[in-house]
């Protein structure tokens, strides 16, 4: 009987929430692993299996028996070749590689990426390195593998350090690209990136654009040129129906290659093969050549309207300094001029680098563009017009008026009917006797010490249609002077609002040497602390004095 009814001092906690992480709505488990290696072992059977028809293109074209398993062996060096990893055919080194498959397989593995990446959740921090791993892996060791089962046969040898290197680097960076547009970056990184890089990024690609179509119009002026050399190295070298079609693929897979030599060509420093060079400066030939996008090199001294073709990386220049300079804001032109040009210059550089190579040893090797010429070359042509254009052009923004008048502005307007008119003059007559109250302003002070009722009673007064209204206008009406308003006043200057004291008054500024006052807090009041019973007694002791307290109530006779 002596325990206690009293709530004890601590309450029951509440049951923990259960903890929110950025992998709820994700894959998980065996689930991810097998889209991950979904992903990465599909990208390469997909990009192989593309090759496999071109494969058997090859071997029908050359005369020989087409056959499933010869299809498939002959795709081998044919995949690896995608991925620019250097050969060796019958001893001799070829590293002179086409791109088109290699941009071809590019894409196939950005959309695998991307398609696994947006399985598995798309979470830039959980799933994006996973995606790139298992992918660049994956192409790396197959490279291997298949570097290592190449057939003897086919006389094609490979490194397996450069089967890795290439395959992985290819894929990792095709990979990344299919990563970036689904997953993005995360934000907190993306809100670190500097104000130029977009327009940077954009401007590369303009710039980029325009080179390759400088690059292809230079190589249909060569192949239009030159059209009777292309045609009889055609005739020695494919001599039959068959062996036409093949020279044809051939020469699309390499037009990528031909391609970025016109733009070098366009840009000064040209191309070398072997002893062969060519240039708008200078040509120096040798031999021709029995390949059809080798033999539209130009054979005899440049003409001087040559020099011309300068202007076409120039216009590129221009018109990627317009795009810079309308997607920058203007603290971040310069910055985004001078990246887009370094950007456009590595790039080129690289794609330079990849088109060159080993041609096996013969008079044509090796082809190369001299990319220690064509970095300065793109800064100089399409880098300068870039800079002056995002920079030293002269910016037709207008500077941002003010839309509100100040303080001493006066502004004219137009009366539109006779109140407004009375409400200028009335302005007018407050602005000259700013100590005369007007009829619709009530004195605070009176207001203030006026009673309820009296309040009251003002209020039924102002309310619309009532007598004091009226009485209150008839009164304005009288201390305003008698004037004669026009239906259609002219146009009045009218001066600012003024303010009233009270609103124009502002706190005093503290002073640096001044130390701000210490507020005091006061204490709460104390709350009285309300004991109940605390055992079964004195439950039962109030009860009765609540039972004793209701009967006096209701039978006041009996005390």
């Amino acid at each position: 009987m002596t325990r206690t009814l009293a709530g004890t001092d601590h309450e029951p906690t509440p049951d923990p929430e259960p903890a929110t992480s950025g992998t709820e709505s994700g894959v998980e488990g065996l689930d991810r692993l097998r889209l991950l290696l979904a992903g990465a072992m599909g990208t390469v059977l997909l990009s192989y299996a593309l090759l496999v028809p071109a494969a058997a293109v090859v071997i029908f074209t050359a005369g020989g028996a087409v056959s499933v398993d010869g299809a498939f062996a002959a795709a081998i060096p044919l995949w690896l070749a995608a991925h620019q990893i250097p050969l060796v055919l019958e001893g001799q080194p070829l590293s002179v590689l086409p791109l088109l498959p290699t941009a071809g397989v590019s894409v196939v593995v950005a959309l695998g990426a991307a398609w696994t990446v947006r399985r598995l959740g798309g979470r830039s921090r959980h799933d994006a390195g996973a995606v790139l791993v298992a992918v660049a892996g994956a192409h790396a060791a197959v490279a291997v593998l298949g570097s290592a089962l190449l057939p003897r046969a086919a006389e094609v040898a490979v490194a397996p350090w450069s089967a890795m290197v290439g395959g992985g680097l290819v894929s990792g960076l095709a990979g990344a690209v299919g990563v970036l547009r689904v997953c993005g970056l995360p934000p907190d990184r993306a809100a670190r990136l500097p104000g130029w890089l977009r327009p940077a990024m954009r401007g590369t690609a303009v710039a980029l654009t325009g080179l390759a179509c400088v690059g292809s119009a230079v190589l249909v002026a060569g192949l239009a040129v030159q059209a009777g050399a292309v045609a009889s190295a055609y005739s020695r070298l494919a001599p039959g129906f068959g062996s036409a079609v093949g020279v044809t693929f051939l020469a699309i897979a390499y037009l990528p290659n031909a391609v970025v030599s016109g733009a070098s060509w366009a840009l000064g420093p040209g191309i070398t093969v072997g002893a062969a060079t060519a240039s708008p400066f200078v040509t120096s030939t040798t031999a021709p050549s029995s390949f059809p996008l080798l033999a539209a090199l130009p054979t005899g001294v440049p003409p001087a309207w040559a020099l011309t073709v300068f202007l076409l990386p120039i216009g590129v220049g221009l018109l990627t300094g317009i795009a810079c300079r309308r997607a920058a804001p203007p603290n971040h032109r310069f910055s985004a001029a001078l990246a887009t040009a370094c950007s456009t210059a590595v790039v080129i550089g690289l794609l330079a680098f990849l088109t060159g190579g080993r041609l096996a040893t013969g008079p044509f090797d090796p082809v190369r563009l001299p990319v220690e010429l064509l970095v300065p070359a793109v800064l100089l042509w399409v880098g300068v017009p870039i800079m002056l254009v995002a920079v030293l052009r002269p910016g037709v923004e207008a500077a941002p008026d003010s839309a509100q008048p100040s303080g001493g502005d006066v502004v004219e307007v137009e009366d539109d009917a006779p109140g407004e008119a009375t409400e200028a003059a009335d302005e007018e007559q407050d602005a000259a006797n700013p100590d005369l109250p007007r009829a619709d302003q009530a004195e605070p002070e009176a207001a203030e010490d006026a009673p309820e009722e009296d309040r009251d009673a003002g209020e039924r007064a102002d309310a619309p249609g009532s007598r004091g209204a009226r009485r209150r206008r008839d009164a304005g009406a009288q201390r305003r002077p008698d004037r004669k308003v026009d239906e259609r006043a002219a146009p009045r200057r009218i001066p600012a609002t003024r303010r009233s004291p009270d609103q124009t008054e502002r706190p005093p500024r503290r002073r640096w040497w001044q130390r701000p006052e210490a507020k005091v807090e006061e204490p709460p009041a104390p709350v009285p602390e309300q004991r109940g019973p605390q055992t079964v007694a004195e439950l039962v002791a109030q009860r009765a004095e609540e039972a004793e307290d209701r009967d006096a109530g209701e039978h006041p006779d009996r005390g």
